[in-house]
């Protein structure tokens, strides 16, 4: 996960001249090109910074950008640690100048050395996953370690992947989970959310639910979109009430899993107020984004019309979706449709087809539509099986259909 976007989005407005210890403590705006011209030097580089994104947006001359790039340069050779930070930004995103990651990952290690905590997880992230290179997890582990041992929370957590998926050493999820409590004690929230994930059983750690949900808590207090998923999941098996504001805070944040998982429980209406158009608006916003379940289960809803009016030219689309993503229940409701018509041509050939691959694949209620048809169509030697494996997958209507075929028994 990347952790600089938004930095570097709200420094890009701003130019500050630079504290001791080259932090930024005075901010003001950088209102125009030529603002930022007269404020830019090696002691204020968030207008220099300012410049190259004037630049990238078509708001700034070639040549202020590159006094902007000059001064950023310049200020980072002076010592100035924002100034090294906002050079290895601009060189990693490309913003005005070339993308150049391995001089990114550069300017990110200065800043480190000169003092800016967050600029060594920056720079051992790049170093580790080898953004910048080919990997390097020896001097990513040192500058992790130290931003982790400054206090630094994200420096920790990028150590705890580094355990967790033995890069540069062997795999060990209980080192991983300790400098993940570290950095989530230190202000990470995904640290937080990592450790919620090892908490739960995940890797051959002993399952601790408590400690779990209070991490995954943290991880989504902090705005961790995922991490709020997590938590409403474990929190609707007990409380479905509190799991769902969770499930909802993790659907506000683009987690396509948390929209779909609150659909079905407002479908259901159990623990929560049932609100199937609410439920179908999130199935929909799912099922666009290949969320087969999702897609299936809105095919479900429209075809039998409870809750919203029946649709069952959307609710083919919707069914079509999920059976082409290879979901055999959606095949099925697909080639249900078919056969019935309704608000949709019949095409008795694709339905059969595809009842036939549903229920040749273990779905009992394929198997048992597709013989009801073959009952109704006065072809019984080719019903008989179909219903006899739908009965014994417990479909109690083919069960009934069984007893009217001539010396059937189910």
């Amino acid at each position: 996960m990347t952790r600089w976007g938004l930095l570097f989005a709200l420094l890009a407005l701003a130019c500050a001249p630079a504290a001791p210890g080259g932090t930024a403590d005075k901010v003001t705006l950088c209102r125009s090109e030529a603002d930022c011209l007269a404020a830019c030097d090696t002691e204020r580089p968030a207008a220099c910074y300012a410049l190259l994104f004037l630049y990238s947006r078509g708001e700034a001359a070639p040549d202020s950008a590159k006094k902007g790039h000059a001064q950023l340069e310049a200020g980072c050779e002076a010592k100035n640690a924002t100034g090294c930070h906002l050079l290895g930004a601009a060189l990693l995103e490309g913003l005005g100048i070339e993308r150049r990651r391995a001089a990114a990952a550069a300017a990110f290690v200065r800043a480190c050395e000169l003092g800016r905590d967050a600029d060594c997880a920056l720079a051992g992230e790049l170093l580790r996953n080898g953004r910048a290179g080919p990997p390097d997890f020896t001097r990513a582990r040192a500058l992790l370690g130290r931003g982790c041992q400054r206090g630094n929370g994200a420096s920790c957590t990028e150590l705890g992947n580094m355990a967790r998926h033995g890069e540069g050493e062997a795999k060990n999820a209980a080192r991983a989970a300790q400098l993940y409590q570290q950095g989530c004690d230190h202000g990470d929230p995904v640290g937080c959310g990592l450790l919620g994930t090892l908490l739960g059983g995940d890797e051959g750690l002993p399952a601790d639910p408590t400690r779990a949900a209070s991490a995954f808590e943290k991880a989504c207090e902090g705005g961790v979109a995922i991490a709020c998923t997590s938590l409403g999941v474990m929190l609707a098996r007990t409380d479905t009430q509190k799991g769902a504001t969770f499930l909802e805070r993790g659907c506000s944040g683009g987690q396509p899993a948390a929209c779909a998982y609150l659909a079905t429980l407002l479908y259901e209406g159990s623990g929560v107020a049932r609100n199937v158009p609410r439920a179908v608006e999130l199935l929909e916003q799912t099922c666009d984004k290949n969320l087969l379940e999702s897609c299936t289960l809105l095919g479900t809803i429209l075809a039998s019309g409870k809750g919203v009016p029946r649709d069952e030219v959307r609710a083919a689309r919707a069914y079509d979706r999920g059976c082409s993503g290879g979901d055999q229940l959606a095949c099925s409701g697909l080639g249900a449709l078919l056969l019935i018509g309704g608000g949709l041509p019949k095409d008795e050939a694709r339905a059969a087809a595809l009842l036939s691959r549903a229920c040749e694949s273990g779905r009992a209620d394929a198997c048992g539509v597709l013989g009801a048809h073959h009952h109704a169509s006065g072809q019984d030697a080719r019903a008989k099986p179909l219903l006899e494996r739908a009965c014994s997958g417990g479909q109690s209507s083919s069960c009934e259909l069984l007893k009217n075929l001539s010396g059937a028994t189910p």
